[in-house]
């Protein structure tokens, strides 16, 4: 009895450390990423997740200092590739294609919140555009370009690519 007592406060004991030793690690987001608090889905597979459209606030500060960009634009045919600064609110004629890129805005310092998008400060340090682009036959492309992560949700085209090389001020 005593050796049957002994086993099962051992099982305890293994079974309690163990738990211990698999405590899991919080990792810690990039600066301006929404909260996960509310969770993610469990399952590993491919699920929908809801869009949450988020307001653009651009601050006063931010259009006083900024009037366009400068977007890199490279033929995927020819490799030729050119920069072009379009202002904010405008449209550029992709030359060689029936698309147009509209800017709709720039942030020089992009941070997203639960429910707005913005700008931390007025200096370059995280750049976004949003852009449209239009291509007759297409679905319009609506989306953010980042210069320092050109990899993030990135235009994809078969003729072009296209990034965001950065703010031009007044």
């Amino acid at each position: 009895m005593k050796m049957l007592l002994t086993g099962i406060l051992l099982g305890g004991l293994v079974l309690s450390t163990q738990g211990c030793k698999q405590k899991q690690e919080k990792t810690s987001l990039p600066s301006g990423h929404p909260s996960v608090e509310s969770g993610l889905p469990s399952s590993g597979g491919n699920v929908d997740m809801p869009r949450i459209d988020r307001t653009v606030i651009v601050p006063a500060e931010v259009k006083a200092k900024w009037k366009s960009v400068k977007l890199g634009i490279k033929d995927k045919t020819s490799g030729n590739a050119k920069e072009y600064t379009v202002a904010v609110g405008s449209d550029l004629a992709v030359p060689g294609t029936t698309m147009t890129v509209k800017v709709l805005a720039f942030l020089p310092d992009f941070r997203m919140g639960e429910k707005d998008i913005t700008s931390a400060s007025d200096k370059q340090n995280n750049p976004a555009a949003q852009i449209i682009v239009q291509e007759p036959g297409r679905e319009d492309w609506k989306g953010w370009l980042y210069a320092m992560h050109q990899d993030v949700h990135p235009f994809e085209h078969d003729k072009i690519n296209l990034k965001l090389v950065g703010g031009v001020t007044k």
